[in-house]
């Protein structure tokens, strides 16, 4: 029996693996909009870089990252790299999530998005989106150094690695260790979700700017215009690495 669940109320659908923790959201009317806080958060990374043009994604879901990015990002993106562990998952993102049909920009690889990455080149990502949970809440080698240091490898100079993890969970600390010791304290910010546990990761194979710095207030003004997100209040929520080890 499939642990796949998707319910509809009010005019969204939602994904479960078996459990009442909630794997992906979509508003059925906007599919392209990011019902969710935590994955709004996975953008942030704009701060600090342009839109991207070569993307890895690991872990579908339901597709609210790739389907944001690709109406988004039309100008620059040249391809979404979708990595997925589970076939049933690629099979129902298909039926009740779909993404563009067609779109010679996405190319969906059924494997472990750990082990599927060794076999990209380096340097040939601008940015690396990371959202992998099963049912328990687990996310296995996506938290380990090696999968880490091959995001580091797989990323282009001015690159970001972008991960949603759990600050409730007693790995949490140890996988911001094991990131920290591949990208460097300083390159690396948090932002906390305002009413869940998520904490968006940002870690940049360049280093960072200071978060106060004047130029990157303006920046998040400008983004916010742009995309109607709260690009401002991020910068003013993000902290780095080091206040939370």
């Amino acid at each position: 029996m499939s642990d796949l669940l998707i319910s509809e109320h009010l005019g969204f659908r939602t994904l479960h693996f078996g459990s009442e923790w909630v794997q992906g959201r979509m508003r059925i009317s906007r599919p392209d909009e990011l019902a969710l806080g935590y994955a709004q958060d996975m953008c942030a990374a704009l701060l600090f870089v342009p839109p991207p043009k070569q993307v890895y994604v690991a872990g579908l879901g339901v597709g609210s990252l790739p389907r944001w990015a690709l109406a988004n990002w039309s100008d620059s993106l040249k391809r979404l790299d979708i990595v997925e562990l589970r076939d049933d998952v690629i099979s129902l993102t298909h039926s009740a999530f779909p993404l563009p049909q067609d779109d010679s920009r996405v190319r969906i690889t059924q494997g472990d998005a750990a082990k599927v990455i060794t076999e990209r080149p380096a340097s040939s990502f601008d940015w690396i989106w990371v959202d992998c949970y099963d049912g328990r809440g687990r996310v296995g080698a996506l938290e380990s150094a090696e999968f880490y240091a091959e995001a580091h490898r797989v990323l282009r100079k001015n690159g970001v690695f972008v991960a949603n993890m759990w600050s409730s969970v007693s790995r949490y600390r140890g996988g911001l260790r094991r990131l920290r010791a591949v990208f460097g304290v300083d390159n690396i910010v948090l932002l906390p979700a305002i009413a869940t546990e998520n904490v968006t990761v940002i870690a940049s194979k360049s280093p960072l700017p200071a978060l106060d710095a004047r130029a990157l207030q303006a920046r998040a003004r400008a983004l916010r215009a742009d995309y109607k997100l709260p690009f401002e209040r991020w910068l003013k929520a993000l902290a780095p690495v080091a206040t939370a080890l």
